[in-house]
């Protein structure tokens, strides 16, 4: 275990963080560092405790900087500090990992290369409800949002190679949103994640965990809000220039007013929509993206304008009703091949 550094980013830590630290000690752990994330003046004592300990080293911070820049400091004091580590795990400060978990998760690396995650199982009745809730509501939409299908988006048991620390650092995030961005970008760097079923402990109701529900929800969410604020503008705007050029021409070209109302509207809209998306939503794109994106909009167009244009001949009736259905189904459908195909980002030079 010489070679492993245990990383753990304490913010007001309580005896369980240093009954956490004794144990890993205890176990053979023989590196472990302890990032204080401004905790205070009153948690001095507890820091100058644990510093006596030959295994520990702390890093200070003097205010509060958020978990996410806690672990950016131990990763880049392990890359210009630490040479012979070759393994980093992040534990959490709330004695929410067991040793065993921890012990488990450095044995599977040495089977798989990738990323380890100790997953918990939110499936079992005496998980509180919140915890619950928050993780099953990320999970879901963090696949639908990244392709990437993994049972315990927030642990904060997991366990990286050297080799992928600097790529780490490159992540944007710097709270409780970087171990969320963090995962999000595997697909991309071509990293593998493994999986390690662990124990699901909360002490005394979980009231040490510092994650906010709302205010770190809001964090992690935030790139699926503003995709969904994305394509809900572009939509508006589609749906306004349809109604329109649907009141402008459908005395004048009975027979061809759908199909000409959706092509000059969605050409519109997807312009529109395209700047959006690469500037704020995807962050990325190029000129090929572009060109990607003009071919998925043809089509998404040309199913839109026939898919409109059947149901209202077998209708005969409600095409702002049918529109509104027929693209919701392809709003879905296109944001999966935009992050798959449109701005799929390149492996970074550095994985």
């Amino acid at each position: 275990m010489d070679t492993t550094c245990v990383l753990i980013a304490a913010y007001k830590p309580d005896d369980s963080c240093r009954q956490t630290i004794t144990e890993l000690i205890e176990a053979g752990f023989s590196n472990i560092l302890v990032v204080n994330d401004g905790s205070g003046k009153k948690f001095t004592p507890f820091f100058d405790k644990i510093i006596q300990m030959q295994e520990v080293t702390v890093i200070h911070h003097a205010a509060n900087q958020g978990k996410g820049r806690a672990i950016k400091t131990a990763f880049h004091y392990i890359l210009n500090e630490q040479p012979t580590i070759q393994k980093v795990i992040t534990v959490d400060a709330d004695g929410q990992h067991l040793t065993k978990d921890i012990c488990a998760v450095l044995q599977t690396s040495n089977e798989h290369d990738g990323i380890i995650l100790g997953v918990r199982n939110f499936d079992l009745e005496d998980i509180p409800f919140r915890s619950r809730f928050g993780n099953k509501l990320t999970r879901n939409l963090f696949r639908y949002a990244t392709g990437i299908g993994i049972t315990d988006t927030q642990t904060g048991l997991r366990l990286f190679a050297r080799k992928h620390l600097e790529w780490l650092l490159s992540i944007k995030g710097e709270a409780f949103d970087y171990e969320l961005n963090m995962l999000a970008e595997t697909k991309d760097a071509g990293i593998a994640i493994h999986e390690v079923e662990i124990d699901t402990v909360y002490l005394n109701g979980n009231k040490s965990s510092h994650f906010q529900p709302i205010r770190s929800s809001l964090q992690i969410y935030k790139v699926f809000l503003k995709f969904a604020l994305s394509g809900l503008a572009s939509f508006g705007l589609d749906m306004g220039l349809f109604a329109l050029f649907i009141w402008l021409w459908k005395d004048d070209t009975p027979q061809m007013y759908i199909i000409l109302a959706t092509i000059i509207a969605r050409v519109i809209s997807a312009s529109f929509n395209y700047l959006i998306n690469r500037k704020k939503v995807f962050e990325k794109g190029d000129e090929k993206s572009f060109v990607k994106y003009m071919v998925l909009a043809a089509l998404i167009m040309a199913l839109s304008a026939g898919m409109v244009h059947g149901l209202y001949f077998l209708t005969g009736r409600g095409e702002m009703i049918i529109k509104g259905i027929v693209d919701s189904v392809l709003f879905l459908v296109g944001f999966v091949v935009q992050r798959e195909w449109v701005f799929k980002k390149k492996k970074p030079k550095h994985v």
